[in-house]
């Protein structure tokens, strides 16, 4: 018991690699690159999004002498706009990343299916099965994710595979690849990129059902810690009614951008989170807006907390959901990463749209945002 606690304690990405803003990516893949023999697959949403392209543009600008295969996701049957057509938008983004690797590597597509023949939601089993086992990542010393273009259904479940082929690997003591992911962050483009059509009923993601596929389980109380973004009250709500917490810790963003962002999203669930739930204000959490191994950090130690204390009663189920930015999502992953094959029993509630609304031509000024979750950095020699 002692050992289990002990491992515990020893978090993963306590000492991580993150680079943000241009001359710290641009930086950092300049000095990466230059080692003899970097083949690097970099994965891809083909989609609306403007951003879809720009993550390469700048990698490949950077990496100058690297061979770059790219693997472009293409979502099929994926729940686009309501009112407008954005195919011209997705064949412009297309046609940006062909150009941009040209005769550097290949380019190639695969299908992500969104529903089953029956109707059944599928993207994130789909997106977890488009790597099918290592040998897919013979031949490339990094994997690259570009979750800029990406729906939380479909990077959560591609990046634990990811890490997944790489800890196999490195178990058989082979050397597996690096694996990255970045964002082209714009809070403001978020912003506007409205989802709609919630669906009627929350669930929990794929591969990260934890304790919540079985049918009982056992009376142990079960915490939610959601982190609540700006207009997900239907969101919330839903996912509350699939998750039944026993006691929920909501997770603000604080630092951000905008000092007062915190208790602006406290003044729009307040009604909510104090009057309705009762929920104790020492329960809230606060992470960095800007880096998802902060939210890691202080997720995981919610977690672990919660985990230990109601241990001595039989233990709790820990549900997890982001109602927020991708970077700042990207924290629960490794938190649910970490803790899947351990004792502390964790699983994602996750709720999807049947929709996106994007304003023809938006004004785009990204930030790009790089993190490195394992591979070369992370080995103990």
């Amino acid at each position: 018991m002692r050992s289990q606690e002990n491992q515990l304690d020893e978090m993963r990405w306590r000492d991580y690699v993150l680079v943000r803003g241009g001359l710290e990516f641009d930086s950092f893949w300049k000095e990466h690159s230059k080692e003899s023999g970097r083949r690097i697959l970099f994965v891809v949403g083909r989609g609306f999004d403007p951003r879809a392209a720009l993550g390469l543009k700048r990698l490949a600008s950077a990496a100058e002498s690297c061979v770059i295969d790219v693997l472009a996701l293409e979502f099929i049957d994926e729940p686009i706009s309501g009112p407008t057509d954005h195919r011209d938008a997705s064949a412009k983004n297309w046609k940006a990343i062909n150009d941009t690797i040209a005769k550097r590597g290949s380019v190639n597509q695969q299908q992500v299916q969104f529903h089953s023949p029956d109707g059944r939601r599928i993207a994130a089993r789909s997106s977890a099965n488009i790597l099918t086992d290592e040998n897919d990542l013979n031949g490339y010393t990094d994997v690259v994710v570009d979750i800029s273009a990406m729906p939380r259904v479909v990077y959560f479940p591609l990046i634990s595979r990811l890490i997944f082929f790489h800890d196999e690997l490195l178990k058989a003591s082979k050397p597996g690849p690096n694996v990255h992911v970045i964002v082209s962050e714009d809070p403001q483009l978020d912003t506007v990129i409205q989802e709609y059509g919630v669906d009627e009923t929350a669930a929990f993601l794929h591969p990260f059902e934890g304790p919540f596929i079985r049918e009982a389980s056992g009376g142990r109380p079960t915490v939610w810690i959601p982190i609540l973004g700006e207009g997900r009250r239907t969101q919330f709500d839903r996912i509350y009614d699939l998750v039944k917490p026993d006691e929920v810790c909501p997770v603000l963003p604080s630092p951000a951008r905008n000092p007062r962002r915190g208790d602006d999203i406290v003044m729009e669930y307040q009604n909510l989170l104090f009057d309705q739930l009762r929920i104790d204000p020492r329960n809230i959490i606060y992470a960095s807006e800007f880096n998802s191994f902060d939210v890691y950090r202080q997720v995981r130690g919610t977690a672990l907390h919660y985990h230990k204390v109601l241990d001595l009663i039989g233990g709790c189920s820990i549900a997890l959901s982001a109602m927020c930015s991708k970077v700042m999502s990207l924290g629960i992953l490794l938190v649910a990463y970490e803790f899947k094959l351990s004792e502390v029993e964790v699983g994602i509630a996750h709720i999807e749209c049947q929709g996106y609304e994007i304003p023809d031509n938006p004004r785009v000024e990204v930030e790009p945002v790089g993190m490195w979750l394992a591979g070369e950095c992370y080995r103990k020699y």
